[in-house]
């Protein structure tokens, strides 16, 4: 297990908590938290203030952050209120339950915009807690279940009810995951040949991952696709590749200019800023292809573009110019690479 679970228990109440048994488990359900960039603590708090019984009945046992770490917010053998609704679907009250509520766990995700787009880190971590519940209770793939193929009328999760070759590739991971093969979906249709000069974007895709798979750098790709925005790349979209002996000359500067040691920073950086921390940060940035300049040990608006630029490739949902503990996080995970 790669992921983190913080327990964040409900206090136990009529509208989110209601300790009441499950019956078993018979389904995962898999929902967005509709609250684009709102964190899981949030979202678990949001939970904790139905107690007052001001905002009616809800809850969830699992949310997974944008960073990919996981509250648990209603242990797994109560009934959460997540699923709850006047109709159900046929197929939901064949294989569920007349009340499903009574027999599944919900999982909800945070995510970076309305359409319900989540980060990297969420993603996967949704494809391995998934798959550890399932292999716990005995289950496959097959009793995944979107909240809207529960009741039939709520577009949740939007990602998946919007993109539903997306949750047919989700579940073909989870599959993989159980059967202990890769999590690479077995007919991935974006995997394209070496002198192919386009890459088609599929979920959880990063300018970076999809940089690294074609001996190329994040600058070069964006340098072809002007009008790319790496914080909002879209399914299906298209985006230009170099062509070989440039992606392999980016490759050999790659290698040349990533081994560098880790930034030893202790502390929040932003514009306006001075020091040698500042001088470190604007030599991996430039090493990084994030060019900010000369490395003065200046924090200004070159550097603060370059940060910016930085988020939006790598962190999308922290796009700010300030350089905190996750931005310092990443960056050091780039270099070591």
């Amino acid at each position: 297990m790669t992921y983190k679970i913080i327990d964040k228990l409900l206090t136990p109440n009529p509208y989110s908590r209601p300790q009441k048994k499950l019956i078993g488990v018979r389904g995962i359900v898999v929902h967005w938290v509709a609250n684009p960039k709102a964190s899981a603590e949030a979202n678990r708090n949001f939970f904790e203030n139905r107690k007052f019984g001001k905002t009616g009945y809800g809850s969830a046992h699992y949310i997974i952050d944008l960073d990919g770490s996981v509250i648990r917010c209603i242990p797994e053998n109560e009934m959460a209120y997540h699923v709850g609704s006047k109709t159900y679907t046929k197929e939901a009250l064949s294989r569920l339950s007349t009340y499903p509520n009574n027999c599944t766990i919900g999982i909800e995700c945070c995510h970076v915009d309305w359409n319900g787009k989540m980060t990297d880190a969420t993603y996967n971590t949704l494809v391995e807690l998934a798959a550890d519940l399932l292999k716990k209770y005995k289950l496959t793939a097959d009793n995944l279940w979107l909240h809207k193929e529960v009741v039939g009328w709520k577009d949740c999760h939007k990602w998946f009810v919007n993109h539903p070759a997306e949750w047919k590739k989700f579940k073909e991971l989870v599959e993989n995951k159980l059967n202990g093969k890769s999590t690479t979906p077995s007919t991935n249709n974006n995997q394209l040949k070496s002198n192919d000069q386009y890459y088609v974007i599929k979920a959880g895709d990063t300018l970076w991952e999809i940089s690294r798979k074609y001996n190329t750098t994040v600058d070069a790709l964006l340098k072809l696709n002007p009008n790319v925005k790496p914080e909002a790349l879209q399914i299906g979209q298209k985006i230009k590749l170099p062509s070989t002996s440039t992606s392999q000359n980016n490759a050999k500067s790659t290698q040349k200019t990533t081994s560098t040691s880790k930034l030893t920073i202790n502390r929040t950086l932003k514009y306006g800023d001075r020091g040698n921390d500042v001088k470190q940060l604007q030599e991996a940035l430039n090493k990084l292809y994030f060019k900010c300049g000369a490395a003065d040990g200046i924090f200004g608006a070159k550097t603060k573009d370059a940060v910016i630029r930085f988020q939006k490739v790598y962190l999308p949902y922290e796009v700010d110019g300030i350089v905190g503990k996750r931005t310092l996080a990443k960056i050091n995970e780039l270099l070591k690479n």
